[in-house]
């Protein structure tokens, strides 16, 4: 069962081609990963999966509600002054979710022992586990991740 697809997209900016004629499909189940340099288009394709804008050309197919979808983009959206549990829990909000999932995020990316630091403290790595703790927090049935290892520090 195909879950995203994509069939000859094209995107440009201005007069700046980024994508020309991407087709894929990821299925059910798989890890789908993009390779490039910098400036190749894989952000372009996450954007237009995510409707973020659409693509000029093509088709693409996503077979899960916007609600359904999480997301760890480049630029990571926290809220600086809140600490860790903070800015979790502004999404617990959002997806009506119980507040014993934030802790359990926390935990697996190793922030337990950070939940009440305030997130303009934290290293760059650390920031990019809260990120991901906040992406897979609604337990999501497709994960975007944009250049998700960037500063990521090593944790248990």
């Amino acid at each position: 069962m195909v879950s995203i697809s994509m069939k000859n997209v094209e995107k440009s900016f201005g007069d700046k081609s980024v994508l020309k004629g991407v087709t894929f499909d990821a299925h059910v189940g798989e890890i789908f990963g993009m390779l490039g340099p910098s400036g190749s288009g894989k952000t372009t394709i996450i954007n237009i999966l995510t409707k973020q804008f659409g693509a000029d050309r093509g088709e693409c197919y996503v077979s899960a509600a916007s609600h359904e979808i999480g997301l760890m983009l480049e630029h990571d959206g926290l809220f600086p002054r809140l600490n860790c549990l903070e800015n979790m829990i502004i999404f617990e909000k959002i997806y009506k979710i119980p507040r014993s999932r934030s802790i359990e995020a926390l935990t697996r990316v190793g922030l337990s022992d950070a939940h009440s630091t305030a997130v303009e403290k934290l290293s760059k790595g650390m920031r990019q586990r809260l990120v991901l703790a906040r992406a897979v927090l609604h337990k999501p049935k497709i994960l975007f991740l944009d250049e998700p290892t960037s500063a990521l520090d090593p944790f248990p």
